[in-house]
């Protein structure tokens, strides 16, 4: 999973060929990146001259009765064919390991990993050993409130270059240029485009990304997210409550409570329900919140707990797209007995519980989240309910008692402030830490506890925590991978007079501190693969010596 645990991926991610990845870089287009999508993915409709055709496309979609989206709706933004054109780009770095870092004994055998160093520059490295392994990533990229946030892209190409590349004329580029030392919209945009490109790339068929946001870019974030993964993709926003007591809106007389959390999925057809700890969640969700299930019953095969209706809330799935999905599920009240049928159907002595038709005056059924032979085979597993208007609605039981929905509000979550100063001899070194509990909340999501998470924001090393955390209390063997450039503290901070130089140093440091604090808590029982330790690497940029040096 890691680099050094295999030879071959170490020789790709450290020189790769960085003579061929500049020759690449000099000829690559916006669209370079789709296109070698769609070579792996439909190379049926490549001709032999390497063009994608899109008649033969189209018709084949018609063929599949698949309906086509012509609404024509798109995101631009100045910076968009720039931000294409770097998700198409290869490394022109090397990474160098910590060589004393690594041969300590906590850290010699660790599958932790974390990198120092541009995170774009790291995804593209990370293209080449890790594509299709990472089951989580949560990012807390920077808000763009004008203080913490300007692009600071150099522009890897002359004018010329980019005229060629991109196509633009010279008024153009200068429009583009514009955006430099920014904190516009755009300029966010165009720094936050190719590094989530990169990103859903890395992710499993059936993984998530979770990307912590405030109001400044929260609607351009959620546009963005749309345009990369996919508006079906889309899982939920959540809401965490940051601030009990409010931070002061000027002039407006509000008081911001909370922040945001998008979810999106690789894939949604391949994701299953979120789930948590029924008693981690009574802690952190209040009882009076209405959308927290805790109807809890018993039946011949034990306890349950009520869980989601079997209707699929994803209107994408209907009558047209999912048919095998769509007919009528029958109950009869005096037996219990639950079978399936065509719509319209009668059956003495049952009751016709028809999928949900659509709002927009379609007519068209939602599709159910069962087939008809898994309702036959796990029917136990179902429940019919009476509703309000005197009809019935149908739910799955959740076996495991100990699981329940996570809901999209989360609240006493406890200050990431507080527990990051208890660590740090209460100095205050970092601004707005995120908690650990409410990255465990996400975390805790993920049925599997042997996955691999990735934070390319790293900022004060929270992720990393949480993951530790977690392991040691159920156990589990996730690994993290870190990326935080080295951006220097203030020199009038707290953090510098700390001896902390660089970001990263402080969330390197406060992992070591972390594992420490877990090791001494008593009512921890530590499994003997539990990893306190990280591989920690570098993005070095290589002079001409040493490429001719790789080359032989």
């Amino acid at each position: 999973m890691t680099p050094q645990n295999s030879k071959s991926n170490k020789n790709k991610i450290n020189s790769g060929g960085l003579k061929s990845a500049i020759a690449h870089n000099n000829s690559v287009k916006p669209n370079s990146n789709l296109i070698q999508i769609l070579k792996i993915a439909l190379p049926q409709f490549f001709d032999s001259d390497k063009k994608f055709q899109t008649d033969k496309f189209l018709t084949e979609l018609q063929e599949n009765n698949i309906a086509e989206s012509r609404d024509g709706y798109k995101l631009g933004f100045v910076g968009k064919d720039y931000a294409r054109l770097q998700t198409g780009c290869k490394p022109e770095t090397m990474i160098a390991p910590d060589i004393k870092h690594n041969s300590r004994n906590e850290n010699k055998n660790s599958e932790n990993i974390f990198i120092t160093g541009d995170n774009l520059e790291v995804l593209r490295h990370m293209q080449n050993a890790y594509v299709g392994k990472i089951k989580m990533i949560y990012i807390d990229p920077p808000y763009n409130t004008g203080k913490e946030f300007v692009y600071n892209d150099t522009f890897e190409f002359n004018d010329e270059k980019l005229k060629s590349m991109l196509g633009y004329s010279d008024d153009e580029i200068q429009r583009l240029k514009l955006i430099q030392g920014k904190s516009s919209h755009s300029a966010w945009l165009t720094f936050m485009y190719p590094r989530l490109k990169l990103a859903q790339k890395l992710l499993t068929d059936d993984g998530v990304i979770f990307v912590s946001i405030d109001d400044n870019e929260q609607a351009n974030l959620k546009m963005l997210m749309d345009d990369i993964f996919g508006e079906g993709n889309f899982v939920n926003q959540f809401a965490w409550v940051n601030n009990i007591t409010g931070r002061q809106i000027s002039g407006y007389g509000a008081a911001k409570t909370y922040e945001y959390v998008l979810v999106y999925a690789k894939n949604i057809f391949d994701i299953s329900e979120f789930y948590v700890d029924i008693a981690f969640a009574k802690k952190n969700i209040p009882d009076t919140y209405k959308g927290f299930q805790r109807d809890v019953r018993k039946d011949e095969y034990g306890e349950f707990a009520v869980g989601d209706t079997l209707y699929n809330h994803n209107r994408i799935f209907n009558e047209e797209t999912r048919p095998n999905l769509v007919f009528s599920i029958f109950y009869n009240p005096d037996t219990g007995d639950i079978t399936h049928g065509n719509i319209g159907e009668k059956k003495k002595g049952y009751i016709e519980i028809l999928p949900h038709k659509n709002g927009d005056g379609s007519h068209k059924y939602h599709a159910w989240r069962w087939s008809r032979n898994k309702i036959e085979t796990d029917k136990y597993d179902l429940i019919v309910l009476p509703t309000n208007n005197n009809d019935y609605e149908i739910y799955t039981k959740t076996r495991s008692y100990t699981k329940t929905l996570l809901k999209d509000l989360i609240t006493n979550v406890s200050n990431g402030d507080t527990e990051f100063r208890q660590l740090f001899n209460e100095k205050k070194i970092f601004d707005y830490p995120k908690p650990t509990i409410l990255l465990m909340t996400f975390l805790r999501t993920q049925e599997s506890n042997n996955i691999i998470i990735l934070d390319f924001f790293a900022g004060s090393g929270t992720t990393a925590h949480a993951v530790m955390q977690l392991n040691a209390e159920d156990g589990g063997n996730r690994k993290f991978i870190l990326v935080q450039i080295d951006e220097p503290t203030n020199p009038d901070s707290e953090a510098r007079r700390a001896g902390y130089k660089t970001i990263d140093e402080i969330a390197r440091e406060r992992i070591k501190l972390a594992t420490k604090k877990i090791k001494s808590e008593k009512e921890l029982v530590l499994s003997e693969n539990f990893d306190g330790g990280f591989k920690h690497y570098r993005i070095v940029t290589p002079d001409v010596t040493t490429l001719d040096k790789i080359e032989k």
